[in-house]
């Protein structure tokens, strides 16, 4: 059979065509990997089949798990676990929830690729929650360590980054990381306070509130994130601030497809975004920002 790609004779234009008469040529309107592989498939939280044509024997999957609620107690939400990777074609899958407050988000699974959900924010007095639903020092699904918790202020890098400390006027910042660490709390009785930021990544960490002071009360930022589909940048929600009581609220981190929302409320933290962004921590007594829903992308 002759070759349906070939150049011609000198001068003549190069023949680029499929033999026989029935060819469509097939416009492109899906997200192309380098791969050269196409989006085919989005799956949102609650899904669990999936439908693969015949012929896919192999299937390119970025999964990411369900943001952690922002505590009670003021602490942050960290991220959802995000992974990726080749694995065989199969008709199941699990989409993990955003956790609601002071709780973890769940897992995503589709073949082999498996990624945590994030860590609830931890309760008031200790360290924000550390990202991608994994204890400190762990490892994600490319062997990426954990980040370390924060001693005294900043959460450690890491594939799930740690949270930040709990301080007495200022709350230490959740780590950088794959998938960010939660803002700490900031708690005194008098003076001002400013809760710690969110930890960005992939998704960004919740940001922790502004405690029981009756000057002034700031909530920290939620992390931001990246739109893996597209590279730009996803915002976290900011946090609110006021004077005394019913303020000082944190905002949510950003997930992969969506941005973190403001606090909805002086003591009510924002919720974390669509894709893995973590829920706010409120003041002490509040209520955390539930987390953003987890979500996977199928290539093939």
């Amino acid at each position: 059979m002759a070759n349906p790609s070939r150049r011609g004779s000198s001068g003549e234009p190069v023949r680029n065509s499929m033999q026989g008469g029935n060819y469509t040529p097939w416009t492109n309107t899906h997200f192309v990997l380098p791969y050269g592989l196409r989006l085919q498939q989005t799956k949102n939280a609650g899904d669990t089949s999936v439908t693969i044509p015949s012929g896919i024997t192999f299937v390119y999957a970025i999964a990411v798990g369900g943001g952690g609620g922002g505590n009670v107690g003021g602490n942050g939400g960290g991220a959802g676990g995000i992974a990726w990777g080749w694995t065989i074609a199969t008709s199941s899958c699990v989409v993990g929830s955003g956790g609601a407050a002071s709780a973890s988000g769940g897992y995503t699974r589709y073949g082999n690729i498996i990624a945590g959900g994030g860590g609830a924010g931890a309760a008031a007095g200790v360290l924000g929650s550390a990202g991608g639903g994994i204890a400190a020092g762990a490892t994600n699904y490319w062997g990426i360590p954990g980040g370390a918790a924060a001693a005294v202020s900043t959460g450690g890098n890491g594939s799930g980054a740690g949270g930040g400390a709990s301080t007495t006027t200022t709350g230490g910042n959740g780590g950088n990381g794959i998938s960010g660490g939660g803002g700490g709390i900031a708690s005194n009785a008098t003076g001002t306070l400013v809760g710690g930021n969110g930890g960005s990544g992939l998704a960004g960490g919740g940001g922790g509130g502004a405690g029981t002071t009756t000057g002034t009360r700031t909530g920290g930022n939620g992390g931001n994130g990246i739109n893996i589909l597209t590279g730009a940048v996803t915002t976290g929600g900011a946090g609110q601030s006021g004077t005394g009581t019913g303020n000082g609220a944190a905002g949510g981190g950003a997930g992969i497809a969506g941005n973190g929302n403001t606090a909805t409320s002086g003591t009510t933290g924002g919720a974390g975004g669509l894709g893995g962004g973590a829920g706010g921590g409120p003041p002490n007594g509040g209520t955390g920002g539930a987390g953003g829903a987890g979500l996977l992308y199928l290539f093939y």
